[in-house]
């Protein structure tokens, strides 16, 4: 009777965490959309900096009204600190390849960062790295080049800044997983903050002026991708991070249809194939990491 109701509770908080995950890239999509469509008339670094305004002040607003400042303080500050700078310079090397791409391959192109991460932990955190894992991120990096294959209809410097973007995504969440006693309040808060200042420092080169009919459209990026990070933090706390990966790939198919409503642009073949190579090596990925953390389970129990 205590399996069958631990199962129930189980499956009930995998409801809110699906709904969470599916709304939370769903809210990526829109940030990067809007971010593309502004990149139009307005440098990528100007957008950048009024995307993460619009979420720190905000978010220091609530943590001064529920007296939380003590979680401001950090006790791995530098860590914390290059997580945030780097995070800065992802946002705005991410919305510079949204710029130049198709909406639908950035995305694509972006899903490589949960390739890289793997090996990133490998060098930096000195993590174990499986053969079938290894085999499955460079099947995963042939996936680019099927996409990259039709040179005349991609932006080759796009292309160069969206598997940087997807580098420096990779460095995020290895550094995170050293940062995982850290509190996400804590690390989150100092992210946005960075994203504003890194590029702030550069708005009087680049800052063109926000005219009025434009300003719910920086409001929206902001707003969405504050409400996507929030959202994704609660489909963590449901679900464990293996069942909520894979909902990122949902986001394929809003950026497909935002591609053809917003700038008529339908994805070519290439696209999709490529796709699937490299969702299909991710899902390998997860997979393998749950045989290792069911191997290590089971050895753990047989030690008397």
């Amino acid at each position: 009777m205590t399996t069958l109701n631990q199962q129930d509770t189980t499956s009930d908080r995998l409801v809110p965490a699906v709904l969470y995950a599916l709304v939370a890239h769903f809210m990526f999509v829109v940030m990067g959309a809007t971010a593309k469509y502004l990149s139009e008339s307005h440098h990528v670094v100007e957008v950048a900096f009024y995307r993460n305004l619009f979420v720190v002040i905000p978010f220091f607003a609530i943590l001064v009204a529920s007296r939380r400042l003590d979680l401001l303080k950090t006790g791995r500050p530098k860590t914390v600190a290059i997580r945030a700078i780097v995070g800065s310079l992802s946002l705005i090397v991410t919305f510079g390849a949204q710029s130049l791409l198709p909406l639908s391959n950035a995305t694509v192109l972006l899903y490589m960062s949960t390739l890289l991460t793997p090996a990133f932990a490998y060098i930096f955190l000195k993590e174990r790295v499986g053969a079938h894992r290894w085999a499955a991120i460079i099947v995963g990096m042939s996936g680019v080049l099927v996409i990259a294959a039709p040179s005349s209809q991609i932006s080759a410097i796009g292309l160069l800044l969206a598997l940087f973007a997807a580098t420096l995504h990779a460095s995020m969440y290895t550094m995170l997983r050293h940062l995982k006693t850290e509190n996400a309040v804590t690390v989150t808060f100092y992210f946005v903050l960075a994203g504003m200042i890194v590029p702030g420092l550069l708005m009087p080169w680049f800052a063109k002026g926000i005219a009025l009919e434009e300003a719910w459209l920086f409001f929206l990026v902001g707003a969405s991708g504050g409400f996507a990070q929030l959202a994704l933090t609660n489909a963590y706390k449901y679900a464990p991070a293996s069942f909520i990966t894979p909902f990122a790939y949902t986001s394929l198919l809003w950026s497909t249809l935002l591609d053809m409503l917003i700038w008529h642009h339908a994805p070519g073949g290439s696209v999709f194939t490529g796709a699937t190579i490299i969702i299909a090596a991710q899902l390998y990925i997860l997979h393998r990491e749950r045989v290792n953390r069911q191997k290590t389970t089971h050895l753990k129990s047989e030690i008397p």
